[in-house]
């Protein structure tokens, strides 16, 4: 079988076999390392002029509302992944049109293999990421 791969999916599947973290305009900090700055700066602080307890309170805020976020985004990557999955399988049995590299190819969708960059419609010999099909019709329909 072929696997069609798109520049997105090859690097997304890259990032996971490699563990790597996406992190968007700057470098990312976990809870670990965070905690462990914090102790630091607590331990290491001068005596006779405390760290400022509304700093203490915003850094610790400003932690949680990240954590938060990304249990946000988590959830939302999870359900879009099941929607994909969901549309994938109604296309089971339909015509699909798909373009690769400039060349335009159409066939009935027989099966889909769900992968971790996401679902592959299987149609004949390839396997086409659902991001490239460009139209659905009825099998048999022109």
């Amino acid at each position: 079988m072929t696997t069609i791969n798109t520049g997105a999916a090859a690097a997304a599947a890259a990032a996971a076999a490699s563990g790597a973290t996406a992190t968007t305009g700057g470098s990312a900090i976990g809870t670990d390392a965070f905690l462990k700055l914090l102790v630091a700066q607590l331990k290491y602080q001068d005596p006779s002029k405390p760290m400022d307890s509304a700093a203490f309170m915003a850094q610790t805020a400003q932690m949680q509302m990240v954590e938060s976020v990304n249990q946000l985004v988590s959830q939302n990557m999870a359900l879009i992944g099941g929607q994909n999955s969901l549309s994938a399988l109604a296309l089971v049995g339909q015509d699909v049109t798909w373009t690769v590299d400039g060349v335009t190819k159409t066939g009935a969708v027989t099966a889909v293999r769900l992968d971790s960059t996401g679902p592959l419609l299987v149609i004949g010999k390839d396997e086409v990421p659902l991001s490239l099909v460009s139209r659905v019709a009825q099998h048999g329909s022109a």
